[in-house]
This record gives structure tokens, C-alpha cells and sequence, in this order.
């Protein structure tokens, strides 16, 4: 799979050692965070506007709550908007017993199902797309559309054993936060966002943290099967986003046009765009995504 080769050739650059020391973090504003109690800890997230509609923004593998600053600003014209940090990550607790997307699944249905919210639209990226489908699948009802970006939402060829060992040893010890920065960096071939070193800095800091790399490293070799099996429950309204030059993929619209074929929906490709087009074009990304709740 593309994605592999596109760690494998990252190697040199991440270890070099200019990137075994963290730049000064600049001090700025947050959103308020809230916290959603869980059986087993908290998860982290925010909130926006208000009305009838939910949108409900998950970010992907190593990513924070904040990435979607522009496109929740924008969403919050529609209705209420909760961005959420993955558990281990952002500002979310350490201590659950594992990580994945049935994980991040269960814990976006728990949040659904004790506020009592109707009317969502689910917005992921990434790893969180699988987790998208599987929520979709245990509440129809209450899900009306998703909207999927540079989305995995099935396992594809296993990983080697020699793969699995890179990995471990690229995330893990003191370099392992920068090793990630820098392949987060890669994932924006041609339009990264002006304040890409601004994000850069925020994420490093974030993965510092105890227990923060750990969380990346479990969800990189969690499956996705329980929530690919959930693909044919899972049909209807969806739109499907992806950019043309993510390195994430052999072939970007091929991927696009399976899920389409799979579970049905709208696919936008996105020129020039890589892994996050919802940062890379958030304008664009908000006019294409109204289609899942305007009226015909």
C-alpha cells in the first residue's frame, strides 16, 4: 500500500536530528473545551452555534479538535457543531484500555445517545471514517449523512512484520513527537495551510505529553474490520472528499469511487489537495458538503 512505502521513504528525514529538539511553542487562544464522561475516561471537545442540525467533526490519527477551527467556524451558520479530540489525543485522558475507531465509534454513540441528538451529520477524517460508518450503522435514525475526508474505512493488504517494527521504532522514545510532525507535515504535498508551522508546534507540544504517542502507535495497528463489516448497514447520504495528491493512497479516486460504489454518496476530488482538504480548502469543503442538508 502506498501509505506504507510513503512512511518507509520518510525515515531518513525523521530521524535526522534537527528534529529530535522541539521549536518554543507560541502561547494562544482556545476554544472552551468541554469534557464527556466515559466508562473508562473523558474526552475532550468543543462547541459551536446552535439550531436544529448536529454536526459532529472527528478528527484523524494524531490530529486535534483545533484542525477544524476554520471549517466549525463555518458550520456553525448551519447549527450546533461538536469537534471532538480522539481518546489519547488533544486534550482528551490517557488511560482507556485501547484505541481504534470502533473505540472512537462507541464513544460518538454514547455522546449521541445521552444528548439526545438528532439531526447529525457526521464529519471524519482519516482512520475516523471507519468509525463514521459504524455510527451511522447503530443509528440510522439519528444519523442523516456523512461526510467522509481522505477516508480509510476498510483494511487493506496486512502490514509486515519489518513494517511494524519501523513504525514502532519512529514513534517511540524522545524523537517520536517530532517523527510524527514531520510526517504530518508530508501529508500537505502541494497547499499546506499558512499556519502550517503554527499546527506544527501546537501538535508537537501535545505529543509530549505521557501517553500521547502510546495512543498513536495503538491506533495504527488497530483494525478496522468491525467497522468495514458495518458498510453495507451504512448506506445513503453521504459525500466522500478526497485530495488528489494524498500520499496516503495508491490512487486517491479510486478509493473515492469504492466507498462511493460501496456505500453510496457524492465524490469530490480535490485537485492539489492531500490528506486534509477540509484544511487545505476549508471555504470549498463547507460549499460542498451543503448539499447533505439543504432541501432539494
Amino acid at each position: 500500500m502506498r501509505s506504507h512505502y510513503h512512511m518507509i521513504l520518510l525515515l531518513v528525514t525523521i530521524f535526522f536530528p534537527l528534529f529530535l529538539w522541539a521549536d518554543e511553542i507560541p502561547k494562544s487562544q482556545k476554544q472552551i473545551t468541554s469534557y464527556f464522561q466515559t466508562t473508562e475516561g473523558k474526552i475532550a471537545y468543543y462547541q459551536l452555534g446552535s439550531g436544529k442540525k448536529n454536526f459532529i467533526l472527528l478528527p484523524g490519527i494524531g490530529d486535534r479538535k483545533e484542525s477544524y477551527a476554520e471549517l466549525a467556524s463555518l458550520l456553525s451558520k448551519d447549527g450546533n457543531v461538536y469537534v471532538f479530540d480522539l481518546r489519547g489525543l488533544g486534550d482528551s485522558d490517557i488511560n482507556f484500555n485501547s484505541y481504534g475507531p470502533k473505540e472512537t465509534a462507541l464513544d460518538t454513540l454514547a455522546f449521541i445517545r445521552e444528548k439526545n441528538l438528532k439531526d447529525v451529520y457526521i464529519i471524519a477524517n482519516s482512520m475516523t471514517a471507519a468509525s463514521a460508518v459504524y455510527i451511522q450503522s447503530k443509528e440510522k435514525k439519528r444519523v442523516l449523512g456523512l461526510v467522509l475526508s481522505g477516508p480509510f474505512v476498510r483494511d487493506n493488504e496486512p502490514m509486515s512484520f519489518a513494517l511494524k517494527s519501523i513504525l514502532q521504532i519512529m514513534f517511540r522514545g524522545p524523537w517520536g513527537p517530532s517523527a510524527w510532525v514531520k510526517f504530518y507535515e508530508s501529508l500537505f504535498p502541494v497547499k499546506p495551510p499558512k499556519d502550517l508551522e503554527e499546527r506544527k508546534n501546537r501538535l508537537r507540544e501535545n505529543l509530549k505529553q505521557e501517553g500521547r504517542m502510546a495512543a498513536i502507535r495503538s491506533m495504527l495497528f488497530a483494525s478496522k474490520k468491525e467497522c468495514e463489516d458495518e458498510l453495507n448497514n451504512a448506506k445513503g447520504n453521504h459525500i466522500i472528499i478526497m485530495g488528489a495528491k494524498d500520499p496516503d493512497f495508491d490512487s486517491p479516486e479510486r478509493e473515492a469511487n469504492w466507498i462511493r460504489d460501496t456505500i453510496g454518496g457524492t465524490v469530490f476530488l480535490y485537485e492539489n489537495g492531500g490528506h486534509y482538504p477540509f484544511v487545505e480548502e476549508p471555504n470549498r469543503f463547507y460549499q460542498n458538503i451543503q448539499s447533505l442538508w439543504q432541501k432539494k
